[in-house]
């Protein structure tokens, strides 16, 4: 199945709604919006870094001194609205710089404070294929996996948007 075959078609994940939209997540109306990001916070495409920086040594020198993040990991801001789940995936020093077992931690604990927050519609993009060389169907299957193994009543609704990028391939 090609990826705009998948994208065609709307999926059920135990008592969860998937479907997909070309909508800018910040224009869909969710209670939360998972953005994927690396362990330095910066390649994503809402870098995380608090302060600005006035040129690329300078950029490099506040990566190397800062706290990184690990890959799994998810970071909640509830102050924000709609609240972001930003999925730490991705870590630069590594080869390959995604892996499977960081995607599936992410998406557990995604899944996770869904229900903890009583989060009904969630806004994300298909993990690990930005950067990383993961497959879309097998990520689909593994949120739906998650999905029914949980069981749980939240989210209700999944909109997987499409990346600016991916919407051009």
């Amino acid at each position: 199945m090609t990826q705009d075959n998948l994208t065609q078609l709307d999926w059920i994940a135990g008592k969860t709604h998937i479907c997909f939209s070309n909508t800018d997540p910040s224009l869909l109306s969710v209670d939360a919006i998972v953005e994927e990001q690396d362990t330095a916070l910066v390649l994503g495409a809402a870098p995380v870094l608090q302060e600005t920086v006035g040129s690329f040594p300078a950029l490099i020198a506040k990566m190397e001194s800062q706290h990184k993040e690990l890959p799994g990991h998810v970071i909640i801001k509830k102050a924000s609205t709609p609240q972001r789940f930003i999925a730490i995936i991705y870590d630069v020093d590594q080869t390959p710089i995604c892996k499977w077992g960081w995607v599936e931690q992410a998406l557990n604990t995604i899944f996770e404070q869904c229900e903890l927050l009583k989060i009904m519609t969630l806004a994300m993009p298909l993990p690990g294929l930005e950067y990383g060389k993961l497959q879309a169907e097998t990520v689909m299957q593994e949120i739906q996996r998650v999905l029914r193994e949980r069981g749980s009543a939240f989210p209700r609704k999944i909109i997987i948007y499409k990346l600016e990028r991916e919407q051009h391939e």
